[in-house]
């Protein structure tokens, strides 16, 4: 990367965790160089990304965190140009009056941004997300249930059992549903125990299940399991997935797309 002193703290941020991907680990020293920027900004942002559990800081730098995915607060996440594409796929498997329940998370935006960019009529959307709500609302005509419940602090989404209860009372053609993680072996999971009680419940009341993710995911866990790998009729990644892993998914009969 050439160096660069005019970035925002944010975007400094996903630079660090781009750096990490490719390299494995990063010294402050050399972030120092890189973005022209103090010793101290560099260590504050290794030690904000090591709070959203990102990395792990060492004596003079930082590794990234691989050996679990956790969850991480919404304004350290990208919606990258995998997960568009993955998005505006997943779109066109839908058509004109299908009922479709939305799950939250930026793979889901992506969706939803895909979905008010598309030329699809008389859908009906459910969905606990607000962001989600209020943008479909406001770019197009479509049929819009919000599920209320308590909205879960530094996120954009109604949670708790009230929401659970609520989305039980309704049946929809399709659910789009992202997963912070996937083990071929043991399922979806994600790091939060309510957030995966919502994912299951939205899973339960589709007759489609489609679920969207970076073939990045495959092969990572999280605490939270909420659903083994066969719930999902559909899924839709790129196309970096490993042939061994589609194999894997083929044979148990699962309707694996790539983008």
């Amino acid at each position: 990367m050439e160096k660069n002193k005019f970035l925002y703290a944010e975007e400094r941020k996903q630079e660090i965790l781009r750096l990490l991907d490719e390299t494995g680990r990063v010294q402050v020293a050399d972030l120092v160089d890189i973005f022209q920027v103090s010793g101290s900004t560099i260590r504050t942002d290794i030690r904000e990304l090591e709070y959203s559990r990102l990395l792990v800081r060492t004596h003079g730098g930082a590794i990234r965190n691989h050996n679990k995915s956790l969850e991480d607060i919404p304004n350290v996440r990208e919606v990258t140009e995998e997960k568009r594409r993955i998005a505006e796929h997943a779109v066109s498997l839908l058509k004109d009056e299908d009922s479709i329940a939305i799950d939250t998370g930026t793979t889901c935006q992506a969706f939803a941004t895909a979905l008010a960019n598309s030329d699809l009529k008389d859908l009906h959307i459910l969905t606990h997300d607000l962001q989600i709500a209020i943008m479909l609302s406001e770019r197009t005509d479509f049929n819009i249930t919000i599920l209320g419940g308590t909205v879960r602090n530094h996120f954009q989404y109604a949670a708790g059992e009230s929401v659970i209860r609520e989305m039980a009372k309704y049946s929809v053609d399709k659910a789009i549903v992202a997963t912070t993680s996937f083990s071929i072996e043991r399922g979806y999971s994600t790091p939060n125990v309510g957030t995966a009680e919502l994912k299951r419940a939205m899973l339960d009341i589709a007759r489609q299940k489609i679920i969207l993710f970076e073939s990045s995911k495959i092969g990572k866990e999280s605490f939270c399991i909420f659903g083994e790998t066969t719930k999902a009729d559909v899924i839709v990644t790129d196309k970096n997935i490993k042939k061994k892993d589609l194999q894997k998914l083929e044979a148990l009969k699962i309707n694996v797309q790539t983008i």
